[in-house]
């Protein structure tokens, strides 16, 4: 156990031993006082995943130690903690404990950080330690009816399709009524790894200029009905090294041929409501913003696209869902812009960033990104396999079902047809180069994606504790090949079987 881990575990469990003396007589209190409030779960995930890259490799492991054929087991142990003088004012600290992938990161961070795929686990603390997702200050004043945050937190817009990530910054939220306006700012790359603001090129070939967003959120209720439109406003300075930190200061790979993000306005509006029988939830969004990097070429590892400078995009979601027999009827529409050409014109941006939380599929595009929260490849959207995530350059229909069976156990199956908004060309590394350039990329297209079903079995055993088995197979079309794996040679069918024991815990209160 590293100090950290000692440290964190030795002040929980003296609170604990401390405050249980003091427990008795503060609940005959009628005043509010300090108090420690614990919450959280363990979560144990088995996957079997199959034919991730579409039979390509078959056994043989692949990009970052992942193949055709994986099995592999994930824990996760969170705490989530407020430290609170009382409900107005309060630290806030969300924890993951002993995070790891079963078998193959209880060691030590290599020093030397050296390539493979443990080294996803370097900087981040996942070989049994600690890592600290949020750490922040929490005050609500009463007679403003305002609430501020400081520190290191969550920042979401909508449904998360253009922005899931959590952050270094502030948000300021005032109320009226079932109105809240929130305004936030966020340092997202303080630029290569140093403090200098200087028009400089620093370590890894990053410039040394920051990365900042900006935010304004609305949200309105109103009877059944929810309004949330959203601005956010997101500027990278560091265009001189030839890297934005999106998507090249990011731990993991994203979809191949992306811009380099140098400005991004996004302006957007969510709604959520019920009617009758049916619920309903949606979104729109429209970017604009710039690529300030002209490449002439993908860059190692197909990173980046080759674009004019000018970015725009867009998404749009639909779901509705209605009670029928014992269970819910569910409808799902999405529809995500693309880029015709990645290797001329204006470029496809359908997001700031998103660590993935947003799910739709078993399959295409579930993928938590392993760089805050997550550590397992998951789905065919993930840095292996680096197909899309939400809806970028996919236009997807599906229809799904709910049924509860009793009140422990309830079924859901899912039908999914997506095809490319835009075409999905060949592209193949003919010269050697270890880049993509626009001689070689093409002429064959297809935006056919491909189909899939699902389905998901959750059973309530006991309190707080949950087993579910899921999977699905995915059907790949010749676009799926290309956007994975350049060709359309392989088409093997993709299927997952996927296990969840999930133990959550909390209202645990010393004080108050």
């Amino acid at each position: 156990m590293t100090m950290n881990a000692r440290l964190i575990a030795l002040l929980v469990s003296t609170g604990l031993v401390l405050g249980s003396a003091q427990v008795s007589a503060q609940q005959d209190s009628d005043e509010e006082g300090p108090y420690l409030d614990v919450s959280g779960f363990y979560s144990f995930t088995g996957y079997s995943q199959n034919r991730f890259f579409l039979g390509k490799v078959k056994d043989s492991p692949t990009v970052s130690g992942l193949s055709d054929r994986d099995n592999y087991a994930v824990q996760i142990f969170r705490l989530n903690t407020e430290f609170a003088r009382d409900e107005n004012l309060k630290a806030v600290l969300r924890t993951d404990l002993a995070q790891s992938i079963w078998g193959l990161d209880n060691n030590p961070r290599d020093a030397e950080l050296r390539g493979g795929f443990s080294n996803l686990f370097n900087r981040k603390d996942t070989n049994f330690a600690v890592h600290l997702d949020w750490a922040y200050v929490d005050y609500t004043n009463p007679e403003w009816d305002a609430n501020f945050r400081l520190g290191r937190m969550k920042y979401v817009l909508g449904s998360m399709l253009v922005l899931d990530q959590d952050s270094d910054g502030f948000q300021i939220a005032k109320t009226w009524g079932p109105d809240q306006l929130t305004f936030s700012w966020a340092k997202m790359s303080e630029g290569a790894d140093s403090l200098s603001d200087q028009d400089a090129i620093g370590p890894g070939g990053l410039s040394t200029e920051d990365a900042t967003l900006y935010l304004a959120n609305y949200v309105h209720g109103e009877d059944n009905w929810t309004v949330n439109p959203f601005f956010a406003y997101y500027r990278d300075d560091g265009a001189d090294g030839g890297k934005a930190y999106v998507p090249n200061g990011l731990q993991y790979f994203r979809a191949r041929f992306a811009p380099q993000l140098s400005e991004v306005a996004a302006f957007g509006v969510a709604a959520d409501g019920t009617s009758g029988t049916w619920t309903f939830r949606g979104e729109v969004d429209y970017l604009t913003g710039s690529d300030d990097i002209a490449n002439t070429d993908s860059g190692a590892l197909e990173v980046a696209d080759v674009n004019n400078g000018d970015l725009h995009g867009y998404n749009v979601f639909g779901e509705a869902k209605t009670v029928l027999g014992p269970g819910t009827l569910g409808f799902i529409f999405g529809l995500g812009s693309g880029d015709d050409d990645p290797m001329s014109g204006d470029g496809n941006i359908n997001k700031i960033r998103t660590n993935g939380f947003f799910f739709v599929n078993e399959i295409w595009e579930d993928s938590i990104m392993p760089d805050e929260e997550g550590i397992t490849p998951q789905g065919l959207g993930s840095p292996g396999s680096r197909g899309y995530r939400e809806f970028e350059n996919s236009t997807l229909f599906q229809v799904n079902y709910a049924w509860n069976i009793n009140e422990e156990l309830t079924y859901i199956a899912s039908g999914t047809y997506v095809q490319a908004t835009e075409p999905i060309f060949a592209w193949s590394d003919g010269d050697g180069s270890g880049t993509i350039d626009p001689s070689e990329l093409g002429p064959e297209s297809s935006d056919d994606l491909g189909s899939e079903l699902d389905m998901r079995l959750t059973w309530n055993l006991d309190r707080g504790l949950t087993w579910v088995f899921r999977g699905g197979i995915f059907w790949p079309g010749d676009g799926a090949g290309y956007l994975i794996n350049g060709t359309a040679a392989h088409d093997s069918a993709a299927y997952e079987l996927r296990t969840d024991i999930r133990f959550s815990f909390g209202g645990i209160r010393i004080g108050g």
